[in-house]
């Protein structure tokens, strides 16, 4: 008797695999999408990471990118459609660079994200406003950050008290969506509530060759340990989307309020100075805005299939990295994102 070793096409399990779900993707709003994104804003200046030629300025331009991705691990309908299951890997990292420092060009940071695989469960309504709604689960992601040599450099020259501040945490996500697009080119009002909630210690440390320790930890130990410090971000989006004209062009509208940690450490300070100026840990509140357009190409509709342009603006603590610890931080400026 012959056996067959193949698996079978016509499986629920295999027709899903690595198919692109329409739903479970950032809103234009988020600061670290799961696409494509880059900005040239102009943004708020600080001492310590303007490498020198443009000191004593309070704005100037810088060029930030960021490279998301939404990987496709499975995707299937269940039942009549009411219902949809989606698994996706998201990974994101985000450079920023000062093209407008001549003699260097410099990268000022360097922010990655990446964890297992994201699950999103959809109940499609189809009861009038009410499309739809989305839970979502990142069980474990983990985000890394790192400023540029020449920053490091620098820093030892003036004599800063510190030189990098060890930003790395994991975390877990859960995001509750009302009114997911699912790639509809017909006007949508979307809504979403997220929370991360961190897995162990806190959102940054210092390591024993990173400078005075006894700015963080006012023990001063020689290498500040993990400290569970509002082991929480909490994020409510909304984002608008016109109806699709003839041509393929939407009007996009998306804001974001987030209620973060703020840092309490002060990249400013001197080996030279004393007392040393430290500053309290506190919350603050973000807000990101994109208003613009988006292009959706009219003969393929999956990754990368639709191309946004508009103005993004953002006002909050300075949201990269160990400069997280900066207030008041605001920029402005073009937006270009491949979704």
């Amino acid at each position: 008797m012959a056996v067959s070793l193949s698996a079978e096409p016509t499986s629920v399990f295999g027709r899903g695999l690595f198919r692109y779900a329409q739903f479970g993707h950032s809103l234009y709003a988020d600061m670290h999408p799961n696409f494509p994104r880059m900005d040239i804003p102009y943004a708020t200046n600080n001492a310590v990471y303007d490498y020198g030629s443009h000191t004593g300025q309070a704005y100037r331009w810088q060029t930030m990118g960021l490279f998301g991705l939404n990987l496709p691990i499975w995707y299937n309908n269940l039942g009549d459609s009411t219902f949809a299951l989606s698994v996706n890997m998201h990974l994101s990292a985000n450079l920023w660079m000062d093209f407008y420092e001549f003699s260097t060009s410099p990268i000022v940071d360097t922010d990655y994200r990446i964890g297992l695989p994201t699950v999103t469960f959809l109940h499609r309504l189809n009861r009038g406003f009410a499309k739809n709604y989305s839970i979502q689960w990142s069980p474990f992601k983990h985000e890394s950050t790192h400023i540029g040599d020449e920053l490091q450099i620098r820093y030892i020259d003036r004599d800063y008290a510190l030189r990098r501040v060890n930003v790395s945490y994991n975390y877990t996500e859960f995001i509750f969506t009302f009114n997911e697009a699912e790639d509809r080119l017909a006007q949508n009002h979307c809504f979403r509530l997220g929370l991360m909630l961190l897995w162990h210690g806190g959102w940054f440390n210092m390591d024993p060759d990173g400078g005075d320790a006894s700015i963080i930890d006012p023990e001063g130990t020689a290498a500040v340990p993990y400290v569970r410090r509002s082991p929480w971000e909490l994020y409510l989006q909304y984002q608008y989307q016109s109806p699709t004209s003839k041509h393929g062009f939407q009007g996009i509208a998306s804001a974001e309020i987030r209620n973060r940690e703020c840092y309490g450490f002060d990249l400013g300070v001197t080996n030279s100075d004393n007392p040393k100026n430290m500053q309290p840990e506190s919350r603050v509140f973000t807000y990101n805005i994109f208003v613009g357009a988006r292009y959706n190409t009219p003969t393929y509709d999956g990754p990368f299939s639709r191309i946004a342009l508009g103005v993004r603006a953002y006002h909050g603590n300075c949201p990269y990295g160990q400069f997280r610890s900066i207030r008041n931080y605001s920029q402005i400026g073009v937006c270009l994102m491949f979704e």
